[in-house]
């Protein structure tokens, strides 16, 4: 949310100023999606700790969608105005909300402490001088007659209650991961108390958590997982990339590997078991069945519209490969691969099959990962197929994952 856009309404109460956003402007106001249907309304504002000054941060809300309460990130605010939040184009996430350790509702864990000063009757949040965009808790507001009333409004700055809010050691562990890279978090939080960070797992959303496991060795990151709860384990290993997640699970002890598994989508099962059966120092122990595919009838526009559709990692995404139906792994017979620059050159009603290079080797899933490297040196690539027995196209390694597993056998 910018300045801009969460300032549309310039008609604000006698306590209000224009660089304050006060809570009670955004509780119980409409939902909208992008075209400005109703979607449900807000009910409550989810706030974590900053990193500093003793602040809370406006994460998101808690909206009330089909009768059910879900969360919206705060990211996903086009605008705010009088009627309420309009929310940008995209998929929303109905999960029911869940509220995590460390996380506060405006109306439940704030509104409802009794401080000297009085009753809080309202919060100001007012945007972070950082190039972070976060609103940070600003003002409050007292009223010695209770939070409707409002009787003898008195407003302070929030640093006069900030610490009665932000004390809790976990709290400020979440605080601090959120303002790092994922690979600093990941290294800060290897330093934090085992038992501290058993609850601090637990309190992460699962792509974070994901993200940060993604960075750590699979033996620390199957002591992490060992500690979340089934559904917990399950939602953060759907987060993963497919690859890392395989890693993951074969580090797992046989037993907690099958529980996960058999709590699973069956579908999303089988495509797993299919990739556990490699070994790890080989080319199917490093690929990922992740990779853009297009049939030879496929045109130029087509493999385009593909490449905006996507958030798979830029070693992939350079280069396209070309399959017969079905394209999802294993394919059809695979049949070459392009890259984007290729494409670049063509016109779009160019058939794919037209531009395929012929020329790129592939490999086979029981290629040691010394051979790996030599072959995506050799030819300076940054992606390679992996074909089985069949001619079909399995999945795909990138330079990242030579990098990644060649690190790690050099520690």
């Amino acid at each position: 949310m910018t300045s801009k856009e969460l300032q549309k309404d310039n008609e604000l109460d006698s306590v209000q100023d224009e660089q304050t956003l006060w809570g009670s402007r955004l509780i119980k106001r409409s939902l909208f999606d992008a075209d400005g249907s109703t979607l449900g309304s807000i009910q409550d504002i989810l706030l974590v700790p900053a990193s500093s000054e003793n602040k809370l941060y406006l994460r998101g809300f808690v909206a009330s969608v089909d009768r059910r309460l879900i969360f919206v990130h705060e990211a996903r605010v086009d605008a705010v105005d009088r009627d309420g939040l309009h929310l940008r184009g995209g998929t929303l996430d109905l999960r029911i909300f869940k509220k995590r350790h460390g996380e506060m509702l405006l109306s439940e864990d704030i509104y409802a402490v009794r401080l000297n000063n009085g009753n809080i009757s309202d919060v100001g949040f007012s945007e972070s001088a950082l190039a972070d965009s976060k609103w940070l808790t600003s003002k409050v507001a007292f009223s010695a007659g209770g939070r409707l009333r409002k009787k003898n409004l008195e407003v302070l700055n929030w640093s006069i209650i900030g610490s009665a809010f932000t004390s809790d050691q976990v709290s400020g562990d979440l605080a601090r991961l959120s303002e790092l890279h994922k690979a600093d978090a990941a290294e800060a939080i290897q330093a934090i108390p085992e038992n501290r960070r058993t609850e601090l797992a637990a309190a992460l959303e699962a792509s974070r958590l994901a993200d940060l496991l993604e960075e750590l060795p699979e033996s620390e990151q199957a002591i992490i997982l060992n500690q979340l709860d089934t559904a917990d384990a399950i939602e953060v290993l759907g987060e993963m990339e497919i690859d890392d997640e395989i890693d993951l699970l074969k580090e797992l002890e046989p037993s907690q590997r099958e529980m996960l598994l058999s709590e699973m989508d069956p579908e999303i099962v089988l495509q797993i078991r299919s990739l556990l059966k490699y070994n790890e120092d080989t080319a199917g122990g490093m690929m990922t069945p992740e990779a853009i595919v297009l049939t030879p009838e496929s045109t130029v526009a087509d493999a385009i519209a593909r490449l905006r559709d996507t958030d798979l990692p830029p070693a992939i995404s350079v280069r396209l490969f070309v399959a017969e139906s079905p394209i999802q792994a294993p394919t059809g017979k695979y049949l070459g691969s392009v890259t984007l620059a290729r494409l670049l050159r063509e016109p779009p009603t160019c058939v794919v099959g037209d531009c395929i290079d012929h020329g790129v080797p592939t490999l086979e899933p029981n290629t040691s990962e010394k051979d790996v490297a030599g072959i995506l040196a050799r030819y300076d690539l940054l992606a390679v197929a992996v074909v089985d027995s069949m001619k079909r196209l399995v999945g795909v390694v990138t330079v990242d994952d030579v990098i990644i597993r060649l690190t790690e056998g050099a520690e």
